[in-house]
């Protein structure tokens, strides 16, 4: 398994698809700060804040970035994306290119190939988003200072600079066991597909369907089923207690949606013929 982990790794390295994900949230990180230091949507807030409270330095700072990163376009369609371009990738690319074949030929088992590339993609979900939140405080702090973080999610919350840390890097641990989630439907329908874009579609068109369903009344019935109800439910992870219930729903669905998705993808490569 380590020798074809270190494979896939090298193949993925070489893949301009790859850091397309990456380079995109820099750009959009860069233009994120230049908004909160610069625009005067903030600038607004702050003297607004000012008139009831005393405040010291700004609350634009790297944790309020960081925070602020997790905006629902984010949630629902750049990191989406980026993980499903890299996991719908996996497979269907090696089955379109015809090396799929090649690579069964040699002394491995189709779940050791499907595993160990659903694991790559994994640890590239991972890195990729809690990276997003690293760079996210570390610009942060180099071009906006450090501080406590200011919430406002019914009401405001001041979290201190110590307990925000932790609490951000909970908050994106979570938001990456989502990202895993989405990315694994990408996997699972790449396994009867020989062309990536269309399991990257499927996994976005997936999210996108579940946030529209989401949001209409008449399916609020499977409202607490859907993946993008928890996506959507970080900022309520940002108040003066973490809300631990919500939290460990939140991962609990998030891992049964990957499971689910391992094992139909894990099934469907198992019987695929890749001869055809």
């Amino acid at each position: 398994m380590l020798v074809e982990l270190q494979t896939e790794f090298f193949k993925l390295a070489k893949k301009p698809r790859t850091y397309i994900g990456p380079s995109a949230l820099m750009c959009l990180l860069a233009l994120i700060i230049v908004a909160i230091k610069y625009g005067h949507e903030f600038q607004y807030m702050q003297e607004r804040l000012a008139r009831d409270f005393i405040i010291s330095g700004s609350f634009a700072n790297a944790a309020f970035l960081t925070r602020y990163v997790l905006l629902p376009p984010v949630l629902l369609m750049f990191l989406p994306l980026f993980s499903s371009m890299v996991f719908g990738d996996l497979l269907a690319a090696e089955a379109a290119d015809g090396t799929l074949r090649t690579l069964l030929c040699r002394p491995v088992t189709r779940i050791g190939i499907a595993v160990s590339k659903y694991l790559l993609g994994v640890f590239y979900v991972l890195t990729l988003t809690l990276g997003l939140g690293i760079a996210a405080y570390l610009l942060g702090a180099v071009f906006l200072g450090r501080g406590s973080l200011l919430s406002f999610f019914g009401g405001i919350w001041i979290i201190p600079e110590k307990a925000a840390i932790l609490r951000l890097f909970e908050v994106y641990a979570l938001v990456a066991l989502g990202m895993v989630s989405t990315g694994s439907i990408a996997f699972a329908i790449s396994t009867f597909l020989s062309n990536s874009n269309g399991a990257v579609g499927g996994a976005v068109g997936f999210i996108t369907i579940s946030a529209i369903i989401g949001g209409i009344e008449f399916f609020s019935s499977i409202k607490p089923y859907l993946l993008t109800t928890y996506l959507l439910s970080v900022d309520r992870l940002f108040t003066d207690k973490l809300d631990t219930a919500l939290y460990l729903k939140s991962a609990e669905v998030f891992a049964v949606y990957a499971v689910v998705a391992l094992i139909i993808g894990l099934i469907i490569f198992q019987k695929k013929d890749v001869l055809a």
